[in-house]
C-alpha cells in the first residue's frame, strides 16, 4: 500500500516540474534561435555592406581610368604637336584648358568622395564584425 502513494506523489511531482523543464528547454532553444537570428542580420548586413562597397570600388576605379586617360591625353598632345593647318584661336585654346581642368577637378573630386564613402563603409562593418566574432565564440 505505501507504493501507491509514492507513485501518485511523483506524477504529482512531475505534473509540477514537467512545465517548467519543458519551458526552460524551450527557452534555450529559441535563445539559440535568437543568436542565430542575430548571425543571419549581420550577415545580411556586412554582404549588403560588402556589395556596396564593391560598387563603390568599381566607381573608383572607373573614374581613375577616365583621369588617367585625361592625363595620357594631355601629355600626348604636348609630346606629338603637329601644327594645324589653321592654327585654333587664343580663346579656343583657352577654353579646351578649362574645360580639361574642369574635368580634372570633377574627377578629383569625385575620387574623393567616392574614397571617403569607401572608408565610411569600412567603419560601418567593423562593429558587425565584431558583433559577429563576439556571437560565433558563444556566451
Amino acid at each position: 500500500m505505501r507504493s501507491t502513494p509514492c507513485r501518485s506523489e511523483r506524477r504529482r511531482i512531475s505534473r509540477w516540474l514537467l512545465p517548467p523543464a519543458l519551458l526552460l528547454c524551450c527557452g534555450l532553444a529559441l535563445g539559440q534561435e535568437t543568436v542565430d537570428d542575430q548571425i543571419r542580420r549581420l550577415e545580411t548586413a556586412l554582404n549588403r555592406i560588402q556589395a556596396e562597397q564593391q560598387s563603390v570600388y568599381h566607381q573608383f576605379q572607373m573614374v581613375q581610368e577616365l583621369r588617367r586617360t585625361e592625363v595620357g591625353q594631355y601629355q600626348e598632345s604636348i609630346q606629338v604637336y603637329t601644327p594645324p593647318a589653321t592654327p585654333p584661336s587664343y580663346d579656343e585654346v583657352v577654353r579646351d584648358r578649362e574645360a580639361r581642368d574642369a574635368r580634372m577637378r570633377r574627377y578629383d573630386g569625385e575620387v574623393e568622395r567616392l574614397y571617403d564613402r569607401y572608408r565610411e563603409l569600412e567603419e560601418q562593418k567593423r562593429p558587425l564584425l565584431e558583433r559577429l566574432s563576439e556571437l560565433a565564440r558563444g556566451p
